[in-house]
């Protein structure tokens, strides 16, 4: 059953007040300090839940690649999303959805195309930041080819399907953004970045970008960002970032060389930026190479990737991500992964200049991916990520919440480490991405991982909705009493303090 369904209203400025409160009020507490220096020595609080309802203590699905959205309006509301299908079967694919801050979690059907595998395909969320629509980019389960859908629905909560707003065939994982621009032409509305991998073009990166998604028939229109020559077609990945003043960034992976037999290939990072918003007929393009005069900076030049490559169950390939400050549209870190042989290599670099320059690497990690990167409304900024460590049967999946105010200095939190098993069901894994967002001064994210109910498997705390004995570090069906082997489940976190 769908959750008590919310108020569409905006909140006075009152109402979020009190809920952000209400949020904080409810979030787990780590272990603190006490007398005249406690609020000096005190450390974030760490709230880290397993999404799986109790209604669902039976099931053992592979519930990868997730998906997180906060609402602005209400922290409370927060919707997430993995390949989990159906719990009746149906052929709609499910939410996840939390009106307490992320504490308790219920399942919603309402994504068109489900199937009974995966639910949906590739998906992501996020609201709006003024008027609670919650808006997703999926690549519909049901069919055999890759086909787009751009939804949107005004209570996420409530049973009624998604809107479809956009329906496309060959395009590959959509990477939904929503921003409401604070200044000049087309101020406060909606607007939709999605990235996107067209793979009916020969350059593939691509946004699909709305300047007015909460229109009654909003227009869309594709915005092919790649200015090269490339191998046949650029990385799945192109993930956009926009500032409240308007200023736009995406990333992608833009292909040199791909050897379709071995899946070996060479990419260049690239980086553009579009400062015209809502006035600009050629957006993407203030950005120019310094070298090649061509359109996107090249921050990094012919890494190495290999598509049919592994980490553990992992697929590897070339993983993008980009943050802008919130604070400051000129101030944004990237982080990308190569395949060095031995090794992939995760790297974390920053300009200060709007793209035109870039650090060296401020941080690098060997065997890591799904980055995921966000800064706070203090410029703090938040690093999200999986490592692969150890070796045969003793590797786990370590997934670590990383934080720096300067780039040089790095504070981590180990939120799991667990083993790297079961063995996949199919692809991804963990997915090809988990997702780390911001909101005020606090930090929300979502991430795939062995769900053992062991408690050094969750350094820092974790809570369960279903059942568990925690003394067999046994998961347990709906009886509470059978045993239920360990599956891949959708962790949510919140770090604030």
């Amino acid at each position: 059953m769908p959750a008590k369904k919310p108020t569409t209203k905006k909140p006075d400025l009152t109402t979020r007040r009190r809920a952000r409160k209400s949020a904080s009020r409810k979030t787990k507490p780590v272990a603190r300090k006490t007398g005249k220096k406690a609020a000096k020595a005190a450390g974030p609080t760490i709230l880290l839940v397993n999404m799986i309802p109790r209604s669902m203590s039976g099931e053992e699905h592979q519930d990868s690649e997730p998906s997180i959205a906060v609402n602005p309006s209400n922290p409370l509301q927060i919707a997430g999303s993995a390949f989990t299908p159906d719990p009746a079967g149906g052929p709609l694919a499910p939410i996840y959805v939390s009106n307490d801050g992320g504490n308790t979690w219920t399942l919603n059907s309402i994504v068109p195309g489900g199937n009974r595998t995966t639910g949906t395909g590739d998906i992501t969320l996020k609201f709006s930041r003024t008027n609670s629509t919650l808006y997703a980019g999926i690549l519909r389960g049901d069919s055999k080819t890759t086909r787009l859908n751009i939804l949107r629905t005004k209570n996420f909560a409530a049973a009624k399907p998604m809107e479809v707003l956009v329906d496309r065939f060959n395009v590959d994982q959509p990477y939904m953004q929503v921003s409401n621009v604070t200044k000049g032409a087309g101020k406060g509305k909606d607007r939709i970045y999605v990235g996107t991998n067209d793979t009916s073009l020969s350059g593939s990166a691509t946004i699909e970008q709305s300047l007015d998604g909460a229109a009654a028939k909003p227009a869309f229109r594709k915005i092919r960002i790649e200015s090269r020559q490339t191998a046949g077609q650029d990385g799945p990945p192109v993930r956009p970032s926009i500032h409240s003043d308007g200023t736009a960034y995406a990333i992608y992976h833009s292909w040199r060389t791909f050897n379709n037999n071995t899946g070996l290939g060479t990419a260049d990072v690239v980086v553009v930026r579009d400062d015209q918003g809502a006035t600009g007929l050629k957006p993407f393009r203030d950005l120019i190479d310094s070298q090649d005069k061509r359109v996107g900076v090249r921050v990094a030049q012919n890494t190495k990737f290999n598509f049919s490559g592994f980490l553990g169950e992992q697929r590897t390939g070339g993983d993008v991500a980009l943050a802008v400050d919130p604070s400051d549209s000129d101030r944004v870190y990237i982080a990308y992964n190569d395949d060095q042989g031995a090794f992939y290599m995760l790297h974390v670099l920053r300009s200060t200049d709007r793209g035109k320059t870039w650090s060296r690497d401020l941080r690098t990690l060997r065997n890591a991916l799904n980055p995921a990167l966000a800064i706070n409304d203090a410029g703090k900024v938040g690093f999200l990520y999986q490592q692969l460590t150890g070796t045969g049967a003793g590797q786990r999946w370590e997934t670590k919440l990383e934080f720096t105010t300067n780039g040089a200095n790095w504070n981590a939190l180990t939120l799991a480490k667990v083993p790297a098993a079961p063995a996949r069901k199919f692809d991804p894994y963990l997915g090809d991405y988990a997702q780390l967002m911001s909101l005020d001064k606090d930090f929300y994210g979502v991430f795939s991982a062995n769900n053992a109910p062991k408690k050094t498997n969750f350094p820092n705390g974790v809570l369960y909705q279903r059942n568990v004995d925690w003394t067999k570090a046994t998961l347990l069906d709906i009886d509470n009493t059978s045993a239920v082997r360990a599956s891949i489940d959708p962790f949510f976190v919140k770090v604030s303090g």
